[in-house]
Parts: structure tokens; C-alpha cells; sequence
């Protein structure tokens, strides 16, 4: 079967390549912990916002493997702290995330809160579709498979 990850990796960026909002999935102790979130693609991570103190910061730091869906699509990776976003090593990132939220970073990033966190979750596996295919990708090893599956859901 074609290996066809460059136009797999092109659809994860028409899906996600903007602000979406997905379930994230965190494990510890073996309980499962699913929140709601504002996230972003770009280039293999996942991009999302959290404080210090909630239960995906301690979740990630005894397991960080995470798993990701918005409604029929699917991503697992591992989630890691940036730190701040005024940290000075977040500084492109964080341009890049006000551009992405545009008028509304302000309702999402409390940058004088010092529990503020940038998570990022680099991306190991993915099930996308587009509207006429189903993509299944493996980050890892750079390759990817495409079937002509549809999605339960369309949900552009």
C-alpha cells in the first residue's frame, strides 16, 4: 500500500492547523481523566493550555502518554510542559499562539497567572479523515496508510 504520510500530514493541518476543541484524555494511577480543550496543530504537536496545579499537569508528569479526539478523528502522543508563556524560550510559540487566538487569547492564556502553562503534545499516532478518505498515520516512522472510509461524523 502507498505510503502517502506528506498528504496525510497536509490534511492534519487543514483539520486541526487552527484552534479546535477536542477531548484529551490523561491517565495516572489508572484512572482516566478526559477535559475539554482549545487546541492546535502544527507540524507533528498538538499545542494546549492548562495551570500548573490542574490534574493534566500531574497526570503527564507520572505518565505522559495522552490520547486526543474530535469527533470521528483520533491522536495519541506525549504530553510535555513548556512552561510559561511569557517563559523567554516561549516566545515564537507564543506569537504563534496569539495569532491562532486571535482576539480571544486573552479569554484563554491568564499571563499574569504564574500556574499558566503551554503544553505540548508531540504526536506518535492519528486517525484522520477528510471527506472521502480515512487517513491512518504513524508519526514515529513517517508513514501513513489512506482507505476510503468516511467518517461517522462530518463536522465541517
Amino acid at each position: 500500500m502507498e505510503n502517502c504520510f506528506k498528504r496525510a500530514c497536509e490534511v492534519m493541518q487543514e483539520n486541526f492547523g487552527h484552534i479546535v476543541e477536542m477531548s484529551l484524555a490523561s491517565c495516572q494511577n489508572n484512572r482516566v481523566t478526559v477535559r475539554e480543550v482549545h487546541a492546535y496543530y502544527n507540524n507533528g504537536k498538538m499545542y494546549v493550555l492548562g495551570k500548573a496545579s490542574n490534574s493534566l499537569m500531574h497526570d503527564i508528569a507520572v505518565c505522559p502518554r495522552v490520547g486526543m479526539c474530535h469527533a470521528s478523528n483520533n491522536i495519541y502522543g506525549t504530553a510535555k510542559s513548556l512552561g510559561h508563556p511569557l517563559d523567554a524560550s516561549n516566545a515564537d510559540l507564543r506569537k504563534m499562539l496569539k495569532r491562532q487566538f486571535s482576539m480571544n487569547y486573552s479569554d484563554y492564556v491568564e499571563e499574569r497567572d504564574p500556574e499558566m502553562r503551554i503544553i505540548e503534545i508531540t504526536v506518535t499516532e492519528a486517525e484522520t479523515f477528510t471527506r472521502y478518505h480515512r487517513y491512518e498515520i504513524d508519526f514515529v516512522n513517517q508513514t501513513a496508510t489512506r482507505d476510503h472510509t468516511q467518517p461517522v461524523y462530518i463536522y465541517r
